[in-house]
């Protein structure tokens, strides 16, 4: 009884953490993208979107999925920012301007990993998209 119990409770504590780091999840049609998420374009994917200067823009999930399958993204860049009293130079992220917009969440077929973001609108590719990775 003992060990099972110990089984147990190594197995919550385990596939608690694990569970909470889920942050894509199929719902019907669509893929739920958890709220806070930073998704960043894949350079190596035709159809990235960047700004005029080439600054690679990311966008970050602002709302949970409706019930109609769409959930708001903020369009964002990182921009270096010089302080001119202390000499220093630091990288700080920017809202990217008018680019708060609904889309669909949709797994890329050929591209493992990866999601498109679809316009409600016409129902047109805008992006594909990936979970950003720490320093990306």
């Amino acid at each position: 009884m003992l060990i099972f119990l110990h089984l147990l409770v190594s197995a919550i504590v385990i596939g608690v953490p694990a569970a909470a780091l889920a942050q894509l999840s199929d719902k019907g049609a669509h893929v739920e993208v958890k709220k806070g998420t930073r998704l960043c374009s894949s350079i190596a994917v035709g159809g990235v979107q960047r700004t005029v200067d080439q600054r690679r823009v990311f966008w970050r999930v602002t709302s949970p999925m409706r019930g109609n399958g769409t959930q708001t993204v903020s369009a964002l860049v990182y921009e270096k920012v010089y302080d001119r009293q202390s000499g220093d130079t630091s990288t700080v992220e920017n809202a990217y301007p008018d680019e708060n917009f609904a889309t669909f969440f949709n797994r890329a077929p050929e591209y493992k990993g990866m999601l498109q973001m679809i316009s409600p609108r016409d129902g047109s590719l805008q992006a594909i998209v990936e979970t950003c990775q720490e320093g990306q």
